[in-house]
Protein backbone atom coordinates (compact mmCIF):
# COMPACT_ATOMS: atom_id res chain seq x y z
CA UNK A 1 0.00 0.00 0.00
CA UNK A 2 1.37 3.37 -0.52
CA UNK A 3 0.74 6.07 1.94
CA UNK A 4 -0.91 10.08 0.47
CA UNK A 5 1.38 12.37 -0.37
CA UNK A 6 0.83 15.31 1.73
CA UNK A 7 1.27 18.14 0.03
CA UNK A 8 3.04 21.53 1.59
CA UNK A 9 0.93 24.25 2.23
CA UNK A 10 -2.17 25.33 4.13
CA UNK A 11 -4.67 22.35 4.21
CA UNK A 12 -8.67 22.55 3.50
CA UNK A 13 -9.69 23.14 7.13
CA UNK A 14 -6.84 26.37 6.96
CA UNK A 15 -8.28 27.93 4.12
CA UNK A 16 -11.89 27.20 5.03
CA UNK A 17 -11.20 29.19 7.96
CA UNK A 18 -9.50 32.02 6.25
CA UNK A 19 -12.42 32.08 3.55
CA UNK A 20 -15.00 32.46 6.59
CA UNK A 21 -12.85 35.00 8.34
CA UNK A 22 -12.60 36.78 5.41
CA UNK A 23 -15.94 36.68 4.16
CA UNK A 24 -17.33 37.79 7.67
CA UNK A 25 -15.41 40.87 7.37
CA UNK A 26 -16.53 42.02 3.96
CA UNK A 27 -19.97 41.52 5.91
CA UNK A 28 -19.30 44.15 8.49
CA UNK A 29 -17.44 46.76 5.78
CA UNK A 30 -20.85 45.86 3.97
CA UNK A 31 -23.25 46.30 6.94
CA UNK A 32 -21.49 49.56 7.65
CA UNK A 33 -21.97 51.29 4.07
CA UNK A 34 -25.44 50.08 4.19
CA UNK A 35 -25.67 51.99 7.82
CA UNK A 36 -23.70 54.73 6.79
CA UNK A 37 -24.77 55.34 3.14
CA UNK A 38 -28.70 53.40 2.52
CA UNK A 39 -30.28 53.43 6.00
CA UNK A 40 -32.45 56.34 6.70
CA UNK A 41 -31.34 57.93 9.74
CA UNK A 42 -34.33 59.60 10.67
CA UNK A 43 -36.58 57.09 10.51
CA UNK A 44 -37.05 54.23 13.03
CA UNK A 45 -34.62 51.14 13.88
CA UNK A 46 -36.87 48.64 12.29
CA UNK A 47 -36.54 50.02 8.33
CA UNK A 48 -35.89 47.50 5.95
CA UNK A 49 -32.40 48.89 5.06
CA UNK A 50 -31.68 49.24 9.27
CA UNK A 51 -32.66 45.67 9.44
CA UNK A 52 -30.32 44.68 6.53
CA UNK A 53 -27.31 46.57 8.32
CA UNK A 54 -27.82 44.70 11.22
CA UNK A 55 -28.45 41.07 9.60
CA UNK A 56 -25.24 42.05 7.91
CA UNK A 57 -22.90 42.87 10.79
CA UNK A 58 -24.56 39.78 12.62
CA UNK A 59 -23.52 37.41 10.01
CA UNK A 60 -20.33 39.54 9.72
CA UNK A 61 -19.99 39.11 13.59
CA UNK A 62 -20.80 34.97 13.40
CA UNK A 63 -18.52 34.45 10.47
CA UNK A 64 -15.30 36.14 11.83
CA UNK A 65 -16.18 34.30 15.49
CA UNK A 66 -16.09 30.94 13.34
CA UNK A 67 -13.66 31.42 11.30
CA UNK A 68 -11.38 32.30 14.52
CA UNK A 69 -12.43 29.30 16.30
CA UNK A 70 -11.75 27.06 13.80
CA UNK A 71 -8.35 28.65 13.25
CA UNK A 72 -7.79 28.04 16.83
CA UNK A 73 -8.72 24.56 17.20
CA UNK A 74 -6.28 23.40 13.78
CA UNK A 75 -3.81 25.25 15.82
CA UNK A 76 -4.68 23.57 19.03
CA UNK A 77 -5.15 19.80 16.91
CA UNK A 78 -1.42 20.39 15.67
CA UNK A 79 -0.26 20.94 18.95
CA UNK A 80 -1.56 18.23 20.49
CA UNK A 81 -0.05 15.97 17.98
CA UNK A 82 3.17 17.16 18.64
CA UNK A 83 3.40 17.34 21.97
CA UNK A 84 1.96 13.37 21.62
CA UNK A 85 4.49 12.14 19.87
CA UNK A 86 7.74 10.81 21.94
CA UNK A 87 10.97 12.29 21.69
CA UNK A 88 12.56 9.22 21.63
CA UNK A 89 10.64 7.78 18.74
CA UNK A 90 12.19 10.75 16.65
CA UNK A 91 15.70 9.04 17.55
CA UNK A 92 16.58 5.06 15.52
CA UNK A 93 17.31 2.61 18.25
CA UNK A 94 15.13 3.73 21.08
CA UNK A 95 12.61 1.77 22.19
Amino acid sequence: MSTPVRRPGPSVAVWLAVALAAVGGICIVASMLTAFLVADHSSSDSSPSSLIAIALGGLGVLAVALGALLLAGIALARRWRRTRRSPHAAAPGHQ
